[in-house]
């Protein structure tokens, strides 16, 4: 009886024995399989991250070389003539083509005034009148002093007549013939001279109706009636002198329906300017209205000291809108000439010294040009010197373009 207990026991401590063997079996596949799978992700991991940097490297040093290889590329243009008119803007001030200051040739009272600033008169209109009594008397005293004069040259000349009969029979003698024209030609000269008296003191009483010279309009008027005027100007005058008109005067009348308008060519352009050639004026206070006219004529000399040509403008101004004194800008039409070379001004380059452009050679070299300027025309300017018809130049070239370097053409125009 006590064997088979035993025998149970061994049993059962020989299935605990074989139990643990395959549970470690087991334990350690698992934990090699943890440890694979563990290094796999661990392997990508390093992977993921390292693969995106080196591509981010090939793609740097790509493009590394390729900024080393590239050529600077810029838009060039062709320089031409300039085609366009040639004209030069200058400034000046309307004025009046005629304009007369009108003074007092007898002295007298203003007797009446008909007109007034800003009145239109006509050539011969009579303006003013001039009570002048003395003169008056005078020219009575003239007319007297003429008629004594005529009654003894006719006497003269009768005494004449008769002394020259006798002298044929003998009568008289030579000298007293001689005595006798010497008288009549004493008597004609007295009654020349009191006729030419008596055509001065008529003269002076005709200059007591103040007449308008020409047609125009009033643009001042400085005296009353009442006022003593007198040769040397206004005497006891009622209104000061107006501006612009001078002192002393009575009226002061301009013409305006043809206006002049006076500008000083610089010495570039004076060869340019020539006689009927047209011109356009605009005021800057009369922005929608033009004038069209021609030059009138030139001084033909500069001026020594500002080296400028004065040249007279004339403008039709029918309407009378424009007035004397307003400032104009006259666009004056030059000449026919050789027509100037021409760049954008955006193809210079100015630093230290002259002003440059880059050109651009056949061989695609890029090379500093010194150049001579002339007129600027905003966003072109003239080239005098320097550049030849044809020449491709770069349009704003980059502040760090060698000379002598490589250049890609992108565009041109």
């Amino acid at each position: 009886m006590s064997a088979a207990p035993e025998t149970v026991i061994r049993l059962h401590a020989r299935k605990g024995h074989q139990r643990p063997a395959h549970t470690s079996q087991r334990g350690g596949t698992r934990r090699w399989l943890a440890g694979g799978i563990a290094g796999g992700v661990l392997a990508a991991i390093l992977l993921l991250g390292i693969m995106p940097r080196l591509a981010q490297q090939h793609r740097l040093a790509a493009a590394a070389t390729a900024v080393g290889v590239t050529l600077p590329s810029v838009s060039v243009t062709t320089v031409t003539h300039d085609t366009s008119p040639s004209s030069v803007s200058l400034p000046g001030a309307l004025t009046a083509v005629r304009t007369a200051a009108l003074y007092a040739r007898t002295p007298g009272y203003v007797r009446r005034r008909l007109v007034d600033i800003g009145r239109r008169v006509r050539a011969g209109q009579l303006l003013a009148d001039i009570d002048a009594p003395d003169l008056d008397q005078q020219v009575a005293q003239a007319r007297g002093l003429v008629a004594q004069s005529l009654a003894a040259r006719q006497l003269a000349q009768a005494n004449l007549a008769r002394w020259r009969a006798l002298a044929v029979d003998s009568a008289v003698t030579a000298q007293e013939l001689d005595q006798m024209q010497a008288a009549f030609n004493e008597a004609v000269a007295n009654f020349n001279s009191a006729e030419a008296n008596l055509q001065r003191l008529v003269q002076l009483q005709a200059y007591e109706r103040v007449v308008a010279p020409f047609a125009g309009v009033i643009t001042a008027r400085n005296v009353d009636p009442g006022a003593l005027v007198g040769p040397a100007g206004g005497v006891s005058a009622t209104l000061p002198a107006g501006a612009g008109s001078a002192l002393g005067s009575l009226f002061t009348i301009a013409q305006t329906d043809t206006l002049s308008v006076y500008v000083t060519v610089p010495e570039d352009y004076a060869a340019a300017v020539a006689i009927g050639k047209h011109a356009v004026v605009t005021v800057p206070a009369l922005p929608g209205d033009t004038l069209r006219g021609r030059v009138a004529r030139t001084a033909g000399s500069l001026d020594p000291t500002a080296r400028t040509l004065l040249t007279e403008v004339r403008v039709a101004n029918p309407t009378g809108v424009f007035l004397p004194g307003m400032y104009a800008q006259v666009q004056l039409a030059l000449g026919a000439g050789a027509p100037p070379l021409r760049v954008p001004a955006t193809a210079l380059v100015i630093r230290n010294g002259p002003p440059q452009v880059v050109t651009v050679a056949p061989d695609s070299t890029a090379h500093y040009q010194t150049v001579t300027i002339g007129r600027d025309l905003g966003s072109w300017v003239e080239v005098t010197g320097g550049l030849a018809q044809g020449t491709r130049i770069v349009i704003n070239p980059p502040g760090d373009l060698q000379d002598g370097a490589l250049v890609h053409v992108a565009s041109a125009r």
